[in-house]
């Protein structure tokens, strides 16, 4: 069974824009208020349209340069050199990052120097719903982690697991989004059975690592295998 599908923060999972890449391509937490800092309203949220990701397995990156990306983006500077232009990792650079007007979406998803990982467009290869979008998990899903983004982007660590669960909890702001996600109807109710594809692991973190930095970094290599290695 596919675990934290629904209320993921930037602590310990990385979710929608929970955690973004800075303009080097390090990821960055957001800050914490510390104090009250959610959920707020969101009568005005409206869930934007998800582009369809590209195929998985592109073979643009071997499973070391995978990882190698994921230490980059966790702030190893030294891994970072091999995904600049005329590199030889540039292909598994651009297989990854992707920017937000392309008509498909990659590993991260760049709007400027912002962006976030593409979780959703990974189930969607993952579930072969590609090309059904909207109708597809993968924009179920968008639209409730956009949500939450929405109530909760002033909040970090534990404060932000807590607003989102809150948001998507029974009349709770983002509720109609997260019910749309677990109806037995949906597209997305096969990730919460025991018949759940085995690439889908590979679009969410792993909740046993309990070190946020290692999780993250697990976390960037398997998607990034998956969408864009062998």
């Amino acid at each position: 069974m596919v675990t934290c599908v629904l209320a993921c923060s930037s602590n310990t999972p990385i979710t929608q824009e929970a955690s973004v890449p800075s303009p080097d391509g390090s990821f960055e937490d957001a800050a914490s208020d510390g104090g009250l800092c959610g959920p707020v309203p969101v009568a005005s949220y409206t869930p934007a349209a998800m582009h369809p990701p590209n195929p998985p397995h592109a073979g643009a990156c071997t499973d070391q340069q995978s990882a190698d990306y994921a230490a980059c983006q966790g702030g190893d500077a030294s891994k970072c050199t091999e995904f600049q232009t005329g590199q030889p990792a540039q292909a598994c650079g651009a297989c990854i990052e992707t920017q937000e007007s392309a008509a498909t979406w990659g590993v991260i998803v760049f709007d400027g120097s912002s962006g976030f990982v593409n979780i959703e467009g990974c189930v969607d290869d993952a579930l072969g719903q590609v090309g059904i979008e909207p109708a597809s998990c993968g924009q179920l899903l968008f639209a409730s982690y956009g949500c939450q983004q929405a109530a909760c982007g002033l909040c970090a660590g534990s404060a932000e697991d807590a607003c989102n669960e809150e948001s998507i909890a029974t009349n709770g702001g983002c509720a109609t989004y997260d019910q749309q996600v677990e109806s037995d109807t949906s597209p997305c109710a096969i990730l919460f059975g025991d018949a759940a594809p085995t690439d889908a692991a590979s679009c969410f973190p792993d909740p046993s690592i309990t070190d946020v930095n290692a999780q993250r970094a697990d976390f960037i290599t398997r998607m990034a295998k998956y969408m864009c290695g062998p």
